[in-house]
C-alpha cells in the first residue's frame, strides 16, 4: 500500500510539473517539450512490471486528458501503451541496473516514440500533415528530448547509490 501512494505521489508531482512548469523549456516554434509523467509511468513500469505500468499510465494520461480539455482518452491511451511496453523490461534481478544506467534513458526513448507515434497520428488526423512531417517534427524531438530529461533521474539514482 505503501508503494502504490509513493507512486501515485510521484505522479502526481509530475503531472503538476507538465502542466505548470514544463512549457518553460519549451524549443522550437511546435512548442516541444519533454512528457516528464512518461518518465514516471516508465520508471512504474520497470519497477513493477507491465500490469502496474499500464495502470499508471491509463490513469495519468487520464488525468492530464481531463487537465488538458482536448481529446479526452487520447492521452490516457498513448500512455496505457507506453507503461505496458515498459513493463516488459520489468526483471527483478535487473531492475537496479535498468534504472540507474543508459539503459533507462533507452527505455525511455523507446516508450515515448510509441507514445508520441500513438498521440500525434491520432491528434493530426485529417489536418494534411503527412507521415513524414509528424515524425521530424513531433515525435522524434518529443522523444528525444524526452530521453535526455530521463538522465536526471538516472543522475539521481547513481547519486542514491553511490551514498553521496
Amino acid at each position: 500500500m505503501r508503494e502504490i501512494l509513493k507512486f501515485a505521489l510521484i505522479l502526481i508531482v509530475l503531472i503538476i510539473v507538465q502542466k505548470t512548469l514544463i512549457w518553460l523549456i519549451s524549443v522550437t516554434e511546435y512548442g516541444i517539450t519533454p512528457d516528464v509523467v512518461l518518465i514516471g509511468v516508465v520508471y512504474i513500469g520497470i519497477i513493477r512490471g507491465r500490469i502496474a505500468g499500464t495502470i499508471a499510465g491509463f490513469v495519468s494520461g487520464l488525468i492530464v486528458d481531463l487537465l488538458s480539455f482536448t481529446f479526452i482518452g487520447l492521452m490516457a491511451l498513448s500512455k496505457t501503451v507506453s507503461g505496458f511496453i515498459s513493463g516488459f523490461f520489468y526483471n527483478e534481478n535487473k531492475t537496479e541496473r535498468y534504472l540507474s544506467g543508459y539503459m533507462f534513458v533507452l527505455i525511455c526513448f523507446i516508450s515515448s516514440a510509441v507514445n508520441n507515434m500513438i498521440y500525434y497520428f491520432i491528434y493530426f488526423q485529417g489536418s494534411g500533415l503527412g507521415f513524414n512531417d509528424l515524425l521530424l517534427r513531433y515525435v522524434l524531438p518529443t522523444s528525444i528530448y524526452t530521453a535526455v530529461v530521463s538522465v536526471f533521474p538516472v543522475i539521481f539514482m547513481m547519486k542514491k547509490k553511490s551514498g553521496r
